[in-house]
């Protein structure tokens, strides 16, 4: 994967808007370079694996290939979700500053994009999203390929969240809430509100619950 920029810069961007919009600390510093490599790991497999146009270019010898531009902000917000994630899920010595640098990074990403991620919410190695302004993720089970673009929710009813298939597509303005269960290869339409209710796999939704028309893609 091409790199618009040294990794260098990449880190000391990060550790800039922490400075800038909060305060930095040795173990801000400290955490982030540690857990860097499982980081870069983990964001190449993403884009590698994503065929979001947006995370590629064309090359000299006029081949596609996988390109990370921090000052994308969807591509920066991706790094951001990613590098608190990380140090969440492996930092086991020092767990209080881990949550303190991982909260700060999540303020920044829901400065930059007004997308809410949270880190402690596990999204698939391989997701994506367009413009997310004004979604918010919940603490559903995601599977791999999933996508969102502006205005999505994914949220709880009475505690319980949404289990969402592989390959999943939510377009503006959808929301799954509660407990639904939602097949591989669906395509979530604009503006479909879907609570306590199943969707087959191969599916087109749209609609309000519990009034959703389904349509098969087949």
């Amino acid at each position: 994967m091409k790199y618009r920029f040294p990794i260098k810069n990449v880190k000391d961007m990060l550790l800039n808007q922490i400075s800038n919009n909060f305060f930095k600390s040795i173990d801000d510093e400290k955490l982030i370079t540690k857990h860097m490599p499982k980081v870069l790991e983990r964001l190449e497999n993403n884009i590698s694996n994503n065929d979001n146009k947006y995370y590629s270019k064309i090359n000299e010898n006029g081949e596609r290939e996988s390109y990370f531009d921090p000052l994308h902000t969807c591509q920066w917000l991706l790094f951001l979700y990613i590098t608190a994630n990380t140090i969440y899920k492996y930092e086991d010595q020092k767990p209080e500053a881990a949550r303190v640098v991982c909260d700060k990074i999540y303020g920044q990403s829901k400065t930059i994009s007004g997308c809410d991620l949270y880190y402690e919410v596990e999204m698939p190695e391989v997701f994506s999203f367009d413009h997310p302004t004004g979604s918010f993720m919940g603490r559903a089970v995601y599977g791999d390929g999933f996508s969102f673009t502006q205005g999505c929710t994914v949220g709880n009813s009475d505690e319980i969240y949404p289990v969402i298939g592989n390959h999943v597509s939510m377009q503006t303005g959808s929301t799954i809430l509660g407990n639904s269960h939602i097949g591989d290869n669906c395509t979530i339409l604009a503006g479909t509100f879907i609570k306590n209710q199943d969707v087959p796999s191969n599916s087109i939704v749209s609609g309000k619950s519990p009034n959703l028309i389904i349509e098969d893609k087949n």
